[in-house]
């Protein structure tokens, strides 16, 4: 019986062998032809693939309303902040960004568009138009760099969660409710879409951010470990941060630029973790808006310089938790 198994095996193998050659030389013979035929089924895939976009968040909706149903939270308090910063080479962006986050599937209480006091004269009038039938509310700032997103919203709204997100994304329909979901479950964390998590030399100390696991999923907390980055979307509860992290004096001397050190250093501190949002869900960005990024416009190098600047002033009371 094993030579019949061995010889049916070897039979197969140079069945398939005879027939991969043969269809390497069809291919191989119709290679124009089948240039001409893939750009064809290429515009064919483009728009199958928008259809099933359209499904599927039609099909995303139901389901997530199908999980208030089963989580039994249909009838529980979904008021949250939504906050957004924005600068002049990125407002077109922002528009177009603010237009999108009316199809979630859960709307915030407030819009709030944290706008420094030097740029507010240089806004496009599709944000004014926003901005005047109270689909958002345009709040002066202080320039704080990207900590704008957070910090003039904390005090404006101390007493509801606020979910941030960055002027560059596309984000799915669904992610407010997904991180109010969690956030239900998880009351008194951070929630994140996306996260790193900080690693640790063999003494045990913590390690600068260069070697941290970026965008990880190897680990979903909650968990001192993982630092939230904010702008792809993420939740802080009611008294996640330390009073300091209102401290803008502070804030621009050891953190401009790298907000997220901020918050997860001033989380830390305050006994607050971090849970990411189950899955995986992939940064997609606006086009044409990366060239004015933090990362292309020096976070590269800022984000070690800062976190040691942050871990020796703060660290002390970091090391207690």
């Amino acid at each position: 019986m094993s030579n019949f198994l061995l010889a049916l095996t070897l039979l197969f193998s140079l069945t398939a062998s005879l027939y991969i050659v043969r269809s390497l030389r069809i291919i191989g013979s119709k290679a124009s032809e089948g240039l001409t035929q893939g750009r064809a089924l290429e515009k064919k895939l483009s728009t199958i693939e928008n259809r099933l976009h359209k499904d599927s968040e039609q099909i995303l909706s139901k389901l997530n309303l199908l999980n208030l149903e089963i989580a039994g939270m249909k009838n529980r308090d979904f008021n949250f902040i939504l906050s957004l910063t924005s600068h002049p080479a990125r407002f077109d962006a922002l528009a177009e960004t603010l237009i999108e986050l009316k199809r979630q599937v859960i709307q915030p209480k407030a819009t709030i568009v944290n706008i420094a006091k030097s740029d507010i004269d240089l806004l496009p009038q599709t944000i004014l138009d926003l901005a005047s039938k109270s689909e958002i509310v345009i709040n002066q700032s202080p320039d704080l760099g990207p900590g704008k997103k957070l910090i003039p919203t904390l005090q404006l709204y101390p007493n509801l969660p606020i979910i941030v997100i960055d002027d560059d994304l596309i984000v799915t329909p669904d992610l407010t409710l997904q991180l109010m979901l969690e956030h239900y479950l998880y009351p008194d964390s951070i929630i994140a879409s996306r996260v790193h998590r900080v690693t640790y030399a063999q003494d045990g100390s913590l390690e600068p951010f260069s070697a941290w696991e970026k965008a990880t999923d190897s680990l979903a907390g909650p968990s001192f470990d993982l630092v939230a980055t904010s702008g792809a979307g993420t939740l802080f509860p009611v008294g996640a941060l330390h009073p300091d992290a209102l401290d803008e004096a502070r804030y621009t001397e050891l953190a401009f630029h790298t907000d997220d050190l901020w918050w997860y250093f001033q989380a830390r501190r305050n006994g607050t973790r971090v849970r990411r949002l189950p899955g995986h869900r992939a940064l997609e960005f606006i086009p044409e808006t990366q060239a004015v990024g933090l990362w292309q416009s020096g976070n590269k190098d800022r984000n070690d310089i800062n976190f040691t600047k942050l871990f020796n002033e703060i660290g002390v009371e970091y090391d207690n938790q």
